[in-house]
């Protein structure tokens, strides 16, 4: 005959998380800028030329160069449009 063994299993502390009413909000006249507005767009198409570099079957070391240098312009792009947005003008 054999013996089960009772195994005891302690439960998890639980984290709460703040809710999303507990998150900042930016006000809607940050976002209407249109010089932030001009910056997000630039991002987004640096984004977009460097993915598309990124996505050619037949890319070479010149073209992930390229596609990494888009990407780093791309967040220059988005760190002066947060520092913008935070200061309450484009940068």
């Amino acid at each position: 005959m054999t013996k089960a063994a009772t195994l005891a299993r302690t439960a998890a502390p639980i984290i709460h998380l703040a809710s999303r009413r507990a998150a900042l909000h930016q006000s809607q006249a940050d976002t209407t800028d249109p010089q932030i507005i001009a910056l997000h767009t630039a991002a987004t198409n640096a984004l977009a030329a460097a993915l598309g570099l990124l996505r050619n079957p037949t890319g070479t070391a010149a073209d992930l160069e390229r596609a990494t240098a888009r990407a780093i312009r791309a967040t220059t792009l988005l760190k002066r449009a947060c520092a913008a947005q935070v200061e309450g003008g484009a940068a």
